[in-house]
């Protein structure tokens, strides 16, 4: 299992990319989305790791969430379920959502668990 230091290495990379192509009218919003999730999901998996805690599927990690961080649980389901659409569905959010879900969600979430942007 990622240690916490190695799961952040993971956010921070996840932010970089994201920060080099991402604005709220990008023609790549479902891409956008889903390393902004993958972002939220190592940050998560940081906070787990640093508690000896390491989730084996979305389900299990979900659960921690709802149990360790249940102020996270709406914007991190929220991500999540954005993301799993622009994957597997081929939904592309418009600016106002994305806006939220970038620009609002995922900050949040890193904020909450003290992870600097």
């Amino acid at each position: 299992m990622p240690s916490e230091n190695e799961h952040l290495a993971q956010v921070h990379h996840n932010l970089a990319f994201l920060r080099d192509f991402y604005n709220p009218t990008t023609p790549y919003p479902d891409w956008a989305i889903t390393v902004a999730f993958y972002a939220a999901l190592h940050a998560i998996e940081a906070a787990l790791a640093g508690q000896q805690l390491h989730s084996q599927s979305h389900i299990e990690r979900r659960r921690y969430v709802r149990q360790l961080f249940p102020h996270l649980w709406t914007i991190y389901y929220r991500l999540d379920v954005f993301s799993r659409r622009a994957r597997y569905e081929g939904f592309r959010p418009n600016p106002t959502l994305l806006r939220q879900l970038v620009d609002h969600d995922l900050p949040t979430i890193l904020q909450s668990l003290g992870i600097s942007l």
